[in-house]
């Protein structure tokens, strides 16, 4: 049984700088990316929401750079390898610290998505058993007049629903 072994194959100086130039960038967006989502990470913690609106347009625009050279890289990985082994293994730092930081924000949207939905859950049980007549039975044994927000009196219920 045959074994391929990986033959370095010389490459040029020019290839050999845009790999670099290609790797720094990238470890560079994951940089910055990273720091975005710690933020929101931070904001969500301190449930303060309506605070992740302004960092919003920019981590789309850094999520889609980033997205578009690991597109780049996975095409054409033959660019990638005439970078030295360590700035390699920089990329490879870089993102392995990226997607630990994304696997933390998923958590933390998961928390606050469960907080809000076991929160609108019980305000619309509390609605709902507010406006059902409430059926019991009187003295003489007979089904008692209803209780309908009507005749006890209304009670306010807002939902602010921004999230």
């Amino acid at each position: 049984m045959e074994t391929q072994t990986e033959v370095a194959v010389p490459t040029s100086p020019e290839a050999r700088a845009y790999a670099i130039a290609t790797i720094d960038n990238v470890i560079g967006l994951c940089g910055h990316l990273g720091t975005v989502i710690r933020q929101e990470i931070d904001i969500l913690a301190k449930r303060r929401p309506r605070d992740l609106k302004p960092l919003l347009e920019t981590k789309n625009k850094l999520t889609e750079q980033y997205q578009s050279e690991m597109a780049a890289m996975r095409e054409n990985p033959e660019q990638i390898k005439a970078a030295p082994e360590a700035d390699i293994e920089r990329l490879k730092d870089a993102t392995f610290l990226l997607h630990g930081i994304l696997d933390e924000y998923r958590t933390s949207l998961t928390a606050a998505k469960t907080v809000t939905e076991r929160l609108v859950k019980t305000i619309g049980d509390e609605v709902v058993k507010r406006r059902q007549p409430v059926k019991a039975y009187g003295a003489n044994a007979q089904y008692a007049p209803a209780v309908t927000p009507a005749t006890q009196g209304t009670a306010s219920i807002s939902l602010n629903q921004v999230i």
